[in-house]
């Protein structure tokens, strides 16, 4: 989403995480629920937030989760998604295009960008977890030596063309093999890094 000139957005590691500026965050509860705002709202219990007011610096925190941004050029429109591996299961990715166009957004030039986030190399899983997922998502699972692993970016790409998006960039940090990134799975941590995306002209921002 670089070529975007309405917006300024940014996937930061843990060290220019705290560079971001007036951060709009959310209480991230691995829900399917998407608000628009057209003022600061700090911390609602959502995984996405939408809006088509500058300034206002839509912010996700993640440690191994993915962070999505979208936005619309012609109709000036953003969206800042939490997308762990149970909110994009559940339609969190979905529910927020959806929001998207009931808003106004047109759906055929929605552009997204994915953020850093654990790699199918890292992301072991158990078969539990697996069956969950209908039969025709197997391809997205790896067995090695006993050992399952989740492509879960491929599964979020899919969950965004699922959802009509087709223009989509995926940046393919792996949070846990890059120490630069804060990882849950790795260190149990508490902090996070920031994922954030603006529409220009405001007066809030983020580091430029």
């Amino acid at each position: 989403m670089a070529e975007l000139d309405f917006i300024t957005h940014g996937f930061y590691d843990a060290h220019d995480s705290k560079t971001v500026m007036n951060p709009i965050l959310m209480n991230q509860v691995h829900s399917v629920d998407a608000v628009f705002i057209t003022d600061k709202q700090d911390n609602l219990s959502v995984d996405a937030l939408i809006t088509k007011t500058p300034g206002l610096n839509l912010t996700i925190k993640t440690a191994d989760c993915a962070p999505v941004l979208l936005a619309d050029p012609t109709t000036r429109m953003i969206a800042a998604i939490h997308a762990g591996w149970r909110g994009a299961f559940q339609g969190i990715i979905e529910n927020t295009v959806l929001q998207m166009v009931r808003h106004g957004a047109n759906l055929s030039t929605i552009r997204a960008g994915i953020g850093p986030h654990i790699q199918i190399q890292s992301f072991e899983i158990g078969p539990d977890i697996k069956a969950l997922f209908p039969t025709t998502e197997n391809h997205f699972f790896t067995e090695e030596n006993g050992k399952i692993f989740f492509d879960f970016d491929a599964y979020v790409i899919h969950r965004l063309k699922r959802s009509g998006v087709s223009t989509i960039e995926s940046i393919g940090d792996d949070t846990y093999s890059n120490p630069a990134y804060n990882s849950f799975r790795r260190d149990k941590t508490k902090i996070r890094q920031f994922s954030s995306i603006m529409i220009k002209g405001g007066s809030n921002g983020i580091r430029q």
